[in-house]
Parts: structure tokens; C-alpha cells; sequence
């Protein structure tokens, strides 16, 4: 599937555009085209990106049309109404669920067997919308899921203890927002259980936990929206898929 195309829907918006750089600088793929309402937007995005690719391999960055999906291309969805400050990912359901009804009825109108990826949120319940909507097999239907939250638990793990986060294993599960949780009895740090690594004190579990589920929140008070952390996890799924990665 290397030589497969990579859509991301909604690339005039911050969190379309840094996936598609991600999926571009990372060179994931060679060929990467952005749609998006907001044309004049989305060519511009595509120009900036393109240039980025000067120091690749030879990844082409393009706006395109739903009509260019072919069997097996790997469709990204990120649009949707934002998040606001002190708004829940659930406050965004009713009308997310609209728009991805729109899109992905779009996507499937070419009648090609592709992969969708939902990124906007509320991302579970949407991947679900997408699932029901494309009548795809659930194998071909993925949502980012909590791979951002575990993220975001490895970086504050490896700082308070002061090691390498690629050193941390660590996932937080249940669904993305509030109600996730993570899984610290199964955590290691270099394969060490993270309760008998040195310098771990079980009072931290509280606080740290409490900063993942905040994480979002304070990123989008203080600059409107996230999209670094959430962008290189589109690269590194679309990654997993692309290259068999058995991850």
C-alpha cells in the first residue's frame, strides 16, 4: 500500500493542515491531497506544505476532489466545528455528526472500498457515524481513538521521572475525553513496571491523570486549538497502515 494516496478532508483547518505535513516531512506517503470548503484556504495550505517537501524524496502536496478516491487510498477526516474554551468534545456532537454524515457519504458516493481515519471530534462517537454511514467493513473504518491521550501520558511520565519518553510504555483507554483513564498497572519505563522504577511515587497518579484529561482544555485556552500532537498521530497510524507496521 505504499504507493496509495492519502486524502485528509478538512485541511484548511490547523489540525487538517499539520497532519498533512506531518504525513508529507515523515514521507508516510508520496502522494498527499487536501480538500476543504474553504478553497482559496486549502491552496494555500497545499503550497506551504509543498515546499516543505523540497527536503524529501519526492512527496507531492495537492488540492483534489472527492471524485480523484480510488480503491484502497486512505481518506482522513478532520473537519468539523472546533472546540472552544471550556466546550466538551460531547458539546460538538450534533453538528459533527451532520457534517461527517455529508462527507463520508461523499467519499463512498465513488463506490471504492477505502480507509477512512476520523480525527474530529467527538472522535469515538463519530468513527461510529462514519462506520454506519460508509457501510465499509469495521476493518477499513479507524478513529484516533485515545493514541493521543497515551501520548500525552508517556511525555508527562518521562518528565516527572526524568528519562526518555521513548523509554515509557503507557496507555490511557476508555473513550477520547473525559471519561478516559489510564491504565498506570501496566505502564513500564524500559520495561520496568512503572510502580518499582525508581524516583515513582503513587501520589503523582492523581495529578497526572488529572493533567491529561485537563491537557486539552488549558492548549485550547491558551491558543485556540491543538494540532501538533494530534497530527503526528495521524502519521504515525496512517504509518502503521501504509508500511504493515503490526503496530
Amino acid at each position: 500500500m505504499q504507493k496509495r494516496t492519502v486524502f485528509v478532508i478538512g485541511a484548511g483547518g490547523m489540525v487538517g493542515a499539520t497532519a498533512a505535513q506531518a504525513l508529507a516531512i515523515k514521507e508516510i506517503v508520496s502522494d498527499i491531497v487536501l480538500i476543504d470548503v474553504a478553497e482559496e484556504l486549502v491552496h494555500g495550505q497545499a503550497m506551504d506544505i509543498n515546499h516543505a517537501t523540497a527536503f524529501t524524496d519526492g512527496v507531492h502536496v495537492r488540492v483534489g476532489d472527492y471524485h480523484e478516491i480510488k480503491e484502497d487510498d486512505i481518506v482522513v477526516i478532520t473537519c468539523g466545528i472546533a472546540q472552544k474554551p471550556g466546550q466538551s468534545r460531547r458539546e460538538l456532537l450534533a453538528v459533527n455528526a451532520d457534517i461527517i454524515t455529508d462527507v463520508a457519504g461523499k467519499v463512498m458516493a465513488q463506490g471504492k472500498p477505502v480507509f477512512i481515519l476520523m480525527v474530529a471530534n467527538p472522535v469515538d462517537v463519530l468513527t461510529d457515524v462514519a462506520l454506519r454511514v460508509s457501510g465499509l467493513p469495521k476493518e477499513r473504518v479507524f478513529g484516533t481513538g485515545t493514541t493521543l491521550d497515551s501520548a500525552r501520558l508517556c511525555v508527562t511520565l518521562a518528565h516527572n521521572l526524568h528519562v526518555s519518553q521513548q523509554a515509557v510504555q503507557a496507555f490511557i483507554l476508555g473513550e477520547h475525553g473525559d471519561s478516559s483513564f489510564p491504565a498506570l498497572s501496566n505502564a513500564t519505563v524500559d520495561g520496568i513496571p512503572l510502580a518499582d522504577f525508581p524516583g515513582f511515587d503513587p501520589a503523582m497518579i492523581e495529578d497526572i491523570s488529572d493533567d491529561i484529561r485537563a491537557a486539552a482544555y488549558r492548549i485550547i485556552e491558551a491558543k485556540k486549538s491543538t494540532y501538533y500532537g494530534i497530527g503526528n498521530v495521524v502519521a504515525k497510524i496512517v504509518e502503521a497502515l501504509t508500511h504493515d507496521r503490526h503496530s
